[in-house]
């Protein structure tokens, strides 16, 4: 029995701090003309393989953090954190996210807001998917 109870234990350590949400990565529906309803643009508005690219997020929260940007293929993860337990009023500021230079083709960029606080399956407040096309 005691052996059982200590399996028991172990598996559920195992089962709660392995969780982790996965998003399945297929191109998205919403291009970044779409975007202004979200409250976000990207600029250049016509990206090029030559142009920096830019993600503005308007009304962002001053203490949401970046914590990725991560290129991986035709897909860009962006996440920004916050932590609801400060309970820190919301200053609100313009954010900009520098995504930077991509060569020509077309991606899928997935943008969470993530709140540390809460518990591992119930992590994501905000999650919005776009496609972003880069011309020569």
């Amino acid at each position: 029995m005691r052996y059982f109870v200590i399996l028991l234990i172990s598996t559920l350590i195992v089962s709660c701090t392995g969780s982790e949400t996965v998003y399945q990565q297929t191109m998205p529906e919403l291009t970044t003309s779409d975007l202004a309803k979200y409250k976000m643009k990207i600029l250049p508005e016509i990206p090029t393989s030559g142009d920096d690219v830019k993600l503005i997020i308007y009304e962002d929260c001053k203490y949401n953090k970046l914590v990725k940007v991560q290129k991986s293929g035709n897909f860009i993860d962006i996440e920004k954190q916050y932590n609801s337990m400060i309970m820190a009023p919301c200053m609100i500021t313009n954010d900009t996210i520098l995504i930077g230079k991509l060569p020509i083709g077309t991606y899928g960029v997935n943008y969470r807001l993530v709140d540390i606080a809460r518990q591992p399956d119930v992590k994501t407040n905000f999650y919005v998917a776009f496609k972003l096309s880069i011309s020569k």
